[in-house]
């Protein structure tokens, strides 16, 4: 992992609380005091973990003020060692170091909203949801878990604010997107944007039923927990980048990501999740077409073809010319 200096924020855990089964929420606090920086629904940061390295969780702080941050982490089956690293070794008062808020699932804008959330999903998805409500926006928010005790924020989700717009859907009583289509999503409507995060297959289904009722692809945004791409279109034909700064040119072989190689040759870049989920080494292209391999730059910036996650994405033209 390598990341620039810049962003990052020395913090300390002032609390740490269950939050459902198999979740914890860890409130963070400047260690230098002071107030953290500002951020909107859908941001996410990154959590440096020792030994392990980064992992980024969605903001999802309650109170606006920059006071603290909070962030809800469940404990994942098959943890790569961070989530089970926070659920067994975070203490309140240990001090750690987080990257500066970026957000690449920002709310559109819309006459209306309907946002759906897949188990830890509902981390952004509230967050966005409280913003709707207080700014007095149509919306509804559909909560899936595969039981009762897994929900998280329920004292939060319960408020009256909310409490009218939130439907909380358990599979383990037949109520999954794979059993029940909510009503909402059988009458497609042009000013209404549908907004989710959740597992690949909850996303996948979600898109299967927007396509049988004739919604537009546009009017879906998304946040996955992973990259299904990275499994799929591994690999490649050769093709060189250039930086924009030096006209030096670089070779990137079939089996090598654009990072790997900018690191051999110690350029400096930002490099976090590795999975083109995050958007942390998201760099302007200057010339060339990009491979796109990611799941966070949105269909028409992959379509302008002026940007590209270093990490996994490649390059359709023999060369790629870089803004570093």
């Amino acid at each position: 992992m390598t990341m620039k200096d810049t962003g990052l924020i020395p913090v300390t855990i002032r609390a740490v609380g269950v939050n459902g089964s198999g979740n914890i929420s860890l409130q963070l606090i400047a260690q230098q005091g002071g107030l953290l920086p500002a951020y909107l629904p859908g941001a996410h940061i990154d959590v440096f973990i020792p030994e392990i390295g980064p992992r980024q969780y969605s903001l999802c702080t309650e109170n606006h003020s920059g006071e603290y941050y909070e962030i809800c982490v469940k404990l994942a089956e098959n943890s790569t060692g961070g989530s089970r690293f926070i659920h067994h070794y975070f203490s309140a008062g240990d001090n750690l170091t987080i990257s500066a808020p970026r957000n690449h699932f920002p709310l559109p804008d819309a006459g209306k909203y309907l946002l759906f959330a897949g188990g830890i999903g509902i981390t952004p998805v509230l967050a966005m949801a409280e913003q709707l409500a207080q700014q007095q926006t149509e919306f509804e928010l559909h909560y899936y878990v595969s039981d009762r005790e897994k929900a998280a924020f329920t004292s939060r989700l319960n408020a009256p604010a909310l409490a009218k717009n939130v439907f909380s859907h358990c599979r383990e009583a037949n109520d999954s997107l794979r059993h029940l289509v909510p009503l909402s999503l059988c009458q497609p409507e042009e000013h209404t944007r549908v907004i989710a995060c959740g597992p690949d297959g909850f996303i996948g289904r979600l898109e299967e039923i927007m396509q049988t009722y004739h919604w537009q692809a546009d009017q879906l945004s998304f946040e996955r927990f992973s990259n299904t791409n990275l499994n799929n279109d591994t690999g490649g034909d050769e093709f060189y980048i250039q930086l924009n700064s030096t006209g030096q040119r670089y070779l990137v072989g079939p089996n090598q990501s654009i990072a790997e190689v900018l690191l051999s040759a110690r350029v400096d870049i930002m490099l976090s999740c590795e999975q083109g989920i995050c958007g942390s080494c998201i760099t302007d292209v200057i010339d060339g077409i990009p491979d796109h391999r990611d799941c966070v730059l949105t269909e028409e910036e992959k379509a302008d073809n002026t940007q590209i996650t270093l990490c996994c994405s490649r390059s359709k033209s023999p060369l790629l010319v870089l803004d570093l």
